[in-house]
């Protein structure tokens, strides 16, 4: 899930439950945006870099590396270490609060978009729809989402092959060719 999401669901929850936890809600909010720094360090350590908008490309190519050491944070026994702590220092419950809520939207994320990605693939007979090719690594690719807030909608993908999957990313946030949109339209038309 992108930053800007978990942001304005955080922010969202932070409001929800500051009449239950008052000022500490800002712990939980702050820990469930910042748990994402295991996934900048990381890059920094890798590409010896410090740059946050290289390491935003860096996680927005087609493949993005994934290594154990972008779930640091992530884990359970980082979230179960701060509730053990939580028994002695007040501030580390609504920080496990905020990490396990992070934890969760991700864990939804993940499992909403790969059905999606498999409902986008069978539409598409696993074919490439830029190029038309059948080959064996033919992925669902988000081509495109709303500006807030991610969208489990099929017609939001398209299936490519590894190739013009690379281009897709090279090309940024631009919108695919038109030929490419309609593809799958035509192929269904010819069966």
């Amino acid at each position: 899930m992108r930053v800007r999401d978990h942001v304005a669901l955080s922010t969202a929850g932070a409001a929800v439950l500051y009449p239950w936890l008052g000022r500490d809600v800002v712990a939980a909010w702050a820990a469930s945006i910042l748990i994402d720094a295991d996934h900048y360090v990381w890059f920094c350590v890798r590409e010896r870099r410090l740059n946050p908008l290289a390491a935003v490309r860096f996680y927005n190519q087609a493949e993005a590396p994934h290594h154990a050491a972008t779930r640091v944070l992530h884990s359970p026994f980082a979230v179960l270490t701060l509730l053990v702590l939580g028994t002695r220092k007040r501030w580390a419950l609504p920080v496990a609060l905020g990490m396990a809520v992070h934890i969760a939207a991700d864990t939804h994320h993940e499992a909403s978009m790969e059905k999606a990605r498999a409902a986008a693939l069978r539409r598409d007979d696993f074919t490439c729809q830029r190029c038309g090719s059948r080959e064996t690594r033919v992925v669902a690719h988000v081509w495109r989402q709303p500006w807030l807030l991610p969208s489990y909608r099929i017609h939001n993908l398209l299936s490519l092959c590894g190739g013009c999957h690379d281009a897709a990313h090279l090309q940024g946030s631009r919108p695919l060719p038109a030929r490419a949109r309609t593809f799958t339209s035509v192929t269904r038309a010819a069966r």
